[in-house]
């Protein structure tokens, strides 16, 4: 020790930090607990005086990219303190590397005191080999706590993302936690009306950035100053403007949030280790995903349409609010690609077409095209025919149960199921004779491999048997209680006069055109509609798949 630095005024600084690892110890460890402890050892150390505080409350100790650690330098930099003080070693930093750097080269070479409390430590007085090897090994244990405490809090993460618990500090916009569990999701309508909006303009047609230009002209606040001004203390690195504006990526991210339908996605991203703080994408397979975990803004149907027209298409001309009914929809029927839309003026008169028009098609298709008002007439007038055809369809499900010969094949089904669960019982028990006849000495080990891998094949064919039944009845179930919610949804479109946006892909997948003016549609079945065709006559469910005009 240098009898000048023990008669010298320090100008001290007090830094304090806490973050969430700390766990069981946040409340001794809080951010006023080490001013007091500070305050108190600064006052029973006259030379000492406390001018500057410094705080990082919320921040880890592995790193030293804290705000208040930075600043703290700056002021080192500028000869403001030339003292620091914490309650311990832990409290500065928890990287065993970066710690002893700090304590044994930096603040040295500056001419920096630097006290530890709890741990006894001031760099004045503590230079004896013992001191030397103590303290590196100190840093040693808090930063092993650190590693420690990291795993223990990664590996509880993720149980509750199994679960279904919602962990992520940032809550989606159109939700907000449920007031009597934190870890679930419950719908904010005021925020949720937005999403649904846009949404629904999506369906109509309209591009991302025209959702966006129509919710800045009716001031609907922006996701982020929404939620500040519901008091939430939300930030992002994307906000860089006084007045938040909505933009087309902002309403893309909405589009293509699967939290919407009530499925949770986590884990999306993970630190591999407690040092490194940069996300590391995480492989898709190894995402935590959970059906049904809240309440669904969107329902699934909406969500798969708006994603299949977010994979089409949908050029949108300049001048124009929404895209083209046909845009990404119509392809030519003999090369498979994408058809564009022309305009040809004759007599001042403008006419579109819909064609196989690009240099990379085939020669045998090159040119061939398709007047779009002949196009709309006739998908309109074939979309008008499936609808009844939807409605036929419905009728006849709801007279199927009555049906007798639709009654004598649920009545037979169940006597197999039954059958064959009896079957199955009786091999299980048979397998467990067989043991007992082997244990027992009635039975040589050739012969009782020989009769277990008998009765094992058996047992695998009629478990095969039984789940091909089981499928079959809840065919026969999904028939009797089948959905028609979609089919009255479709019965409101006989109502347009004109083919929309909306109308088209919620009903169509792709329309093939080919040369003569011959047009193939391909609907958009839905899976439940699909499982209903067996036990509908041949004709009605060719129909119901594609169609020729």
């Amino acid at each position: 020790m240098n009898v000048n630095d023990e008669r010298k005024e320090w100008m001290a600084a007090d830094y304090t930090r806490l973050s969430k690892e700390d766990g069981d110890k946040e409340e001794s460890d809080s951010i006023n607990n080490q001013k007091a402890l500070i305050h108190h050892y600064a006052e029973c150390h006259p030379e000492l005086c406390l001018v500057r505080h410094y705080s990082d409350d919320g921040y880890t100790g592995v790193n030293f990219n804290r705000p208040g650690f930075q600043e703290m330098l700056e002021g080192i930099k500028n000869r403001e303190i030339n003292c620091i003080i914490v309650k311990d070693l832990s409290r500065f930093g928890r990287n065993y590397i970066e710690v002893g750097r700090y304590i044994e080269r930096v603040f040295p070479a500056l001419d920096i005191r630097f006290i530890a409390i709890n741990d006894n430590y001031d760099s004045i007085y503590n230079n004896s080999s013992s001191d030397q090897l103590l303290l590196p090994f100190k840093n040693l244990i808090n930063d092993a706590y650190s590693r420690d405490i990291s795993i223990k809090v990664r590996s509880n993460l993720d149980v509750k993302r199994r679960q279904g618990d919602f962990v992520s500090p940032a809550v989606p916009y159109g939700y907000k936690r449920s007031e009597t569990d934190k870890t679930r999701l419950a719908i904010d309508e005021p925020a949720a009306n937005i999403v649904r909006l846009i949404f629904a303009k999506k369906i109509e047609g309209q591009g991302n950035r025209q959702i966006a230009a129509l919710l800045n002209h009716m001031k609907v606040p922006t996701p982020i100053r929404y939620k500040q001004e519901s008091g939430s203390r939300a930030q992002t690195a994307f906000q860089v403007y006084s007045t938040p504006k909505w933009y087309g990526t902002t309403v893309r991210r909405i589009l293509e949030n699967e939290i919407y339908t009530g499925t949770l996605l986590q884990g999306k991203t993970y630190r591999p280790n407690y040092k490194i703080r940069k996300p590391v994408a995480r492989p898709q397979k190894d995402w935590f995903r959970k059906e049904d975990a809240h309440e669904a803004v969107i329902s699934r149907k909406d969500f798969e349409l708006v994603r299949s027209i977010m994979d089409t298409d949908t050029h949108q001309s300049a001048g124009q609010e929404t895209v083209y009914p046909f845009s990404g929809i119509v392809y030519c029927g003999n090369c498979n690609q994408s058809c564009n839309r022309k305009q040809t003026v004759k007599k001042n008169k403008s006419y579109f077409y819909y064609g196989c028009y690009l240099s990379n098609h085939t020669t045998c298709c090159r040119g061939f095209c398709i007047n779009e008002s002949y196009l709309e007439q006739t998908v309109l007038n074939t979309l008008r025919q499936y609808i009844d055809d939807l409605t036929d369809m419905e009728q006849m499900l709801s007279h199927l149960e009555s049906m007798p010969g639709q009654q004598a094949k649920v009545k037979t089904l169940t006597q197999e199921l039954e059958h064959a669960e009896n079957a199955m019982q009786k091999y299980r028990q048979l397998l467990a004779d067989l043991y007992e006849d082997y244990h027992g000495g009635l039975l040589n080990k050739e012969e009782y491999l020989e009769l277990k891998e008998s009765c094992q094949e058996q047992l695998d064919e009629l478990a095969e048997a039984l789940n091909n039944m089981t499928e079959q009845q809840n065919r026969l179930t999904a028939a009797f209680m089948a959905d028609t919610s979609l089919i009255d949804e479709f019965r409101k479109y006989l109502e347009s006069p004109v083919l929309n946006r909306k109308m088209l892909v919620s009903m169509v997948k792709k329309i093939y055109i080919y040369p003569k003016n011959r047009i193939h549609i391909v609907f958009r079945f839905p899976d439940e509609f699909e499982r209903l065709l067996p036990f509908l006559p041949d004709a009605v469910s060719d129909k119901l798949i594609t169609r020729e005009v």
